[in-house]
């Protein structure tokens, strides 16, 4: 026999829900589904960050120092976006591994990027997205 409780609620950051159930018999097996929406940008933050992203490519793709692409006036336009940007350059990093990798450990204090593979785009960037997708940034 099955039933199914539903609960909606809405979270702040850093707070918890607790469910409480009827009573149950111990060892009886519970399956809990909890849905977290995606980040969705407005239109207009949208606009910005790839309007920003295409001025940052434009100007640093002749460039080899990750250091002046990290200085670029688009890309801390970027950073001081602040968590809004963490999403976009996830995605961004999905569709285009490219050094935003920077960007993102300032925004979120981590750093998922092994050390075998550091200098690694494509490696780097996929480590960021799995961590994006462990953190509800994406799917």
């Amino acid at each position: 026999m099955q039933a199914t409780i539903t609960r909606n609620a809405t979270v702040q950051s850093g707070h918890r829900i607790e469910l409480i159930t009827p009573e149950l018999p111990e060892g009886t097996e519970v399956q809990i589904t909890v849905t977290i929406p995606l980040p969705v940008p407005s239109p207009a933050l949208q606009s910005r960050f790839d309007a920003l992203v295409a001025q940052w490519q434009n100007d640093t793709r002749p460039l080899s120092s990750t250091t002046a692409m990290e200085r670029h006036p688009a890309y801390q336009e970027i950073i001081a976006m602040g968590s809004e940007a963490i999403p976009l350059l996830l995605r961004q990093l999905q569709r285009e591994p490219d050094f935003w990798f920077s960007a993102l450990h300032i925004l979120t204090g981590e750093n998922p990027i092994k050390p075998e593979h550091r200098g690694k785009v494509s490696k780097m960037a996929a480590a960021w997205v799995q961590w994006g997708k462990e953190r509800g940034y994406l799917l």
